[in-house]
């Protein structure tokens, strides 16, 4: 779903209580789609959503590396797929304000999916189906066997949980 890292990592700062949430601001810039045509099992994969998270708080009077810590940490738990995806770095500016306060823009390059899952009733008409925008659940197999050789303990045969 689109957006999604954004609005979770400000909701994440707004809870850590930094600064009042009237100081913070978020947005989107330099979006880009980039179509795909990849399925899914239980939907389809249609684009991927490239863009720059912009996160600003204005006369924070915290100490800039607890604010820093809280980004680089959630990155590293919500967002692993970082290095893969050819993800720059966050970048940083600071503006020091005359009473001790310091105006804070943070940017962060990301990738989202924009997935559909059939629905009789969806709004979205594509490949003479309806559709909706919701994230392809994904399925993991909990077993999977290899070869045709039963007796041989890598060859059990594929079995899932439900």
């Amino acid at each position: 779903m689109a957006l999604v890292k954004l609005r979770e990592l400000t909701r994440f700062l707004l809870a850590q209580d930094l600064a009042p949430a009237e100081q913070w601001d978020s947005w989107m810039e330099n979006g880009t789609l980039e179509a795909a045509d990849k399925r899914l099992g239980a939907g389809v994969r249609v684009c991927r959503l490239k863009y720059d998270a912009v996160l600003a708080v204005e006369r924070y009077s915290g100490p800039p590396p607890l604010l820093i810590a809280h980004v680089v940490t959630w990155l590293m738990d919500h967002d692993p797929e970082r290095d893969r995806d050819g993800l720059g770095h966050p970048d940083i500016d600071v503006d020091v304000n005359g009473d001790d306060t310091a105006d804070i823009e943070i940017r962060i390059g990301f990738y989202e999916n924009l997935d559909l899952v059939r629905d009789d009733a969806g709004a979205i008409q594509f490949n003479g189906a309806r559709w909706r925008v919701e994230m392809v659940p994904v399925y993991e197999p909990d077993a999977v066997g290899v070869g045709d050789d039963k007796a041989l303990p890598t060859d059990a045969p594929y079995v899932r949980k439900n």
